[in-house]
């Protein structure tokens, strides 16, 4: 699978609506929204199966491929799991 350079071209923009006494309805989005990847935050512990450091680390190694620039990666304060991932992150070159 092949991402699009810029995946706003994929749409038609919007008609924005004619509401004078409004404001936000008339905005529109003029340049490619930030995408932030967020899978890897916080809430692992509430997955039947939640993933351990080693599988962390292979799906953030996965989105870095996949082209994200931006990735939320943990809590460390949730738990032992979060904490080492994180310091990984931050020793790791």
């Amino acid at each position: 699978m092949v991402m699009l350079k810029d995946p706003s071209k994929k749409y038609r923009r919007f008609k924005p609506l004619e509401l004078p006494n409004r404001q936000w309805p008339s905005k529109t989005i003029d340049k490619v929204p930030r995408w932030l990847a967020t899978d890897l935050r916080d809430g692992n512990q509430s997955l039947v199966d939640p993933m351990d450091g080693e599988q962390k680390w292979r799906y953030f190694q996965m989105l870095v491929k996949l082209g994200y620039k931006e990735i939320e990666v943990s809590f460390p304060s949730s738990g032992p799991t979060d904490y080492d991932f994180t310091r990984r992150l931050v020793t790791t070159p």
